[in-house]
């Protein structure tokens, strides 16, 4: 099943356009989440990243396999899904 993509800005905020302390990434949902579920669900990349998660944004297809590496994107996390036991 294909999910529709997001992508995500985390940084230590506000965000700014053309702010390049963002980290920007992409991810597959079954909803659009808030800020705060996307928080939780990328804790650790938030972690990595430093700040907290400023944006969550639709994309089209061709955006995510333009601007991100799809090549193990079989293998991502889908917010919105239920783990397996």
């Amino acid at each position: 099943m294909k999910y529709p993509y997001y992508e995500v800005c985390i940084g230590p905020g506000p965000y700014l356009s053309g702010d390049d302390s963002c980290f920007w990434m992409c991810i597959h949902v079954v909803r659009q989440p808030t800020s705060e579920e996307a928080e939780q669900f990328l804790a650790e990349d938030v972690k990595t990243h430093g700040g907290k998660v400023l944006a969550v944004h639709p994309i089209s297809a061709e955006e995510a396999s333009a601007f991100y590496d799809l090549s193990a994107e079989e293998k991502w996390p889908v917010f919105g899904e239920e783990a397996a036991p």
